[in-house]
């Protein structure tokens, strides 16, 4: 892949919050913007060079899109696996379709984590109530434990609490795949965004606080308040 220079037109898959912020960056480098979601007048077409409306299952709209930018990207982890491949025979995605395929299932995601030496927490995959209360069982110690669906599950959406010591009930959907997590106690969350290139070259912002409201990102401090021994390992 040859490196995009600024003039060069950038597509993004998505055109919520986080597209309008990388298409307003983007645009201040000396791109231009391309957007493509189901929707109009959407926060990232607002400030976007381009804007066009079509279904994400619209293959053809897909390729026609990609034809017109140098690169294509994606603001959000629920871009269907196909609509990037789609996009990836007409101009490079980044980052790949199986990245996308990977992150955008709670379960993949967590068992590529763990089987790449990544600590995560104890978890379980559930399809069904028995697979929960084994889950529960296996959980027993922690007191809590986090039932997240596997698939389409963002700020705070599809995902629950459970006391495992009281709780009878599961609030579940029959059909529907869960990660049941072991409820971890931490003083604080922090994260670090970072990329690569093809090259190999790569970049991090630091490490970041962040604080939830209701399950939901409220606000992100960089750099973070942590021990600098802390900030190394992060």
């Amino acid at each position: 892949m040859n490196p995009i220079p600024p003039g060069s037109t950038v597509g993004v898959l998505g055109s919520g919050q986080l597209g309008r912020m990388f298409a307003i960056a983007a645009r201040q480098m000396g791109y231009r913007v391309h957007t493509f979601s189901p929707d109009s007048d959407t926060p990232t077409g607002q400030v976007a060079d381009v804007e066009v409306t079509a279904s994400y299952d619209d293959l053809d709209a897909v390729r026609a899109f990609a034809r017109g930018v140098s690169v294509v990207t994606f603001e959000f982890e629920n871009v269907p696996a196909p609509t990037a491949a789609a996009a990836a025979e007409f101009a490079p995605v980044r980052p790949g379709g199986a990245v996308l395929h990977t992150t955008q299932h709670r379960l993949r995601e967590k068992t590529f984590l763990s089987k790449h030496g990544f600590p995560v927490a104890p978890f379980r995959h559930a399809r069904t109530v028995e697979d929960l209360e084994a889950a529960r069982q296996a959980f027993a110690t922690h007191g809590k434990a986090v039932v997240k669906t596997a698939a389409f599950g963002y700020d705070g959406k599809g995902q629950f609490t459970v006391d495992l010591r009281t709780h009878v009930k599961w609030n579940w959907s029959p059909g529907t795949e869960y990660v049941v997590e072991a409820f971890i106690d931490f003083e604080r969350e922090v994260s670090v965004v970072a990329a690569r290139g093809v090259d190999g070259s790569f970049a991090h912002w630091g490490v970041i606080e962040n604080t939830h409201v209701n399950h939901i990102l409220d606000l992100s401090v960089a750099p973070a308040s942590v021990p600098p021994d802390v900030a190394r390992e992060a």
